[in-house]
């Protein structure tokens, strides 16, 4: 039986650490247990992708080390977008180009009926949880039933750590989020993450003084090549963006928190 201490750790994120498997392969092995249902449902979700666009890494199966499960996928050689940043940061307007690019073919993807809806992630939060108070969550419910409802594949945490760049082209990590809708949610969801997520650990001194102007170069540029390829209204898009705080809300970044409410009350407040 193979053990953590036995695998090499390649990568790590806030959900899953990354580790040699065999020759090829990766395991992403999560740091909480998971139900099988939401497994199976990031398994489908990148092979519907896969199935139309190569953006996505292959899967080869799941396992489950001590007590942890993981997915078997194809090991791809190449930095990530923020990586990538971080070490060169005149490549942002590049990086930027190449995130709206690859999102917007996302967006032409039909999710499977087995994904679950957006509303139906959202609606996980009636009432409040630990982290989304109940008067926020039960105004974003009464907000989310205004929006447009779509049957796209919808990432759910896409932004340029979660693009990786191979010699072969992009390719799209990190599914658990994957829902199906509107692809405005999903754009509004990565502007949120643009112009307020927390940096990772290790990231340079010069791109944390930065920050700022290298946000807003990123997002000018990832915008502009979303919409060359997809045609939006930014005012519905704005919308999605202060509405999607919930569910990042949720993902309980502890960096993030105070900010997050801000946006919300204050949205709460504009709508009364």
């Amino acid at each position: 039986m193979t053990t953590i201490p036995e695998l090499k750790l390649i990568a790590e994120g806030r959900e899953a650490q990354i580790y040699e498997w065999e020759p090829g392969k990766v395991l992403r092995l999560f740091r909480d247990a998971r139900h099988p249902a939401g497994i199976a449902h990031e398994r489908a979700a990148m092979e519907a992708v896969r199935a139309v666009v190569p953006l996505v890494p292959a899967v080869f199966g799941v396992t489950e080390v001590m007590g942890r499960p993981g997915i078997i996928m194809e090991r791809i050689e190449g930095p990530d977008l923020l990586t990538m940043i971080s070490k060169k940061p005149w490549t942002v307007w590049r990086c930027g180009r190449i995130t709206g690019e690859v999102h917007a073919q996302l967006h032409g993807v039909v999710a499977p009926q087995s994904i679950p809806t957006l509303r139906e992630r959202v609606e996980q939060f009636r009432g409040g949880t630990d982290r989304v108070p109940a008067h926020v969550a039960e105004w974003a419910l009464r907000q989310f039933e205004a929006m447009p409802d779509g049957d796209k594949l919808l990432h759910g945490d896409f932004h340029p750590a979660n693009v990786l760049l191979p010699q072969s082209g992009p390719m799209v990590i990190d599914w658990p989020n994957v829902t199906r809708g509107n692809p405005d949610a999903d754009l509004g969801r990565t502007l949120l993450m643009i112009r307020m997520g927390s940096l990772p650990p290790g990231m340079p001194f010069v791109i944390r003084i930065g920050a700022k102007f290298a946000r807003s170069l990123l997002e000018m540029s990832y915008l502009r090549a979303y919409r060359r390829a997809r045609a939006v209204d930014m005012a519905v898009v704005e919308r999605w963006a202060t509405l999607r705080a919930v569910d990042r809300l949720q993902d309980g970044i502890a960096e993030e928190r105070d900010a997050l409410l801000a946006l919300l009350e204050n949205a709460i407040v504009a709508s009364a």
